[in-house]
């Protein structure tokens, strides 16, 4: 667990919107076997699919993919506007 721990720490926290989607972007291809399999490989990533990527981390990525669905959080303001569910 400690290792799977320094991983995400590892991975930097996005500062922008296009770092947000491009961390997005590379968990989708990093975690396709595992959590995104049904999906078709060449799925183009956008700002609407980040919470679906977020979702399928914390559901199906194990201990590293949950740590690192955090990551997708959103950024500064829009992060007050996400509701609890």
């Amino acid at each position: 667990m400690l290792a799977t721990t320094l991983k995400a720490r590892a991975v930097p926290t996005p500062q922008s919107p296009y770092e947000r989607l491009e961390l997005a972007r590379d968990f989708f291809h990093q975690f396709r076997g595992q959590c995104f399999w049904h999906s078709p490989r060449e799925l183009e990533i956008t700002e609407e699919l980040i919470p679906w990527v977020a979702k399928g981390l914390r559901a199906n990525g194990g201990h590293l993919g949950f740590m690192l669905a955090a990551k997708l959080r959103p950024i500064g303001r829009e992060r007050e506007a996400v509701e609890c569910r």
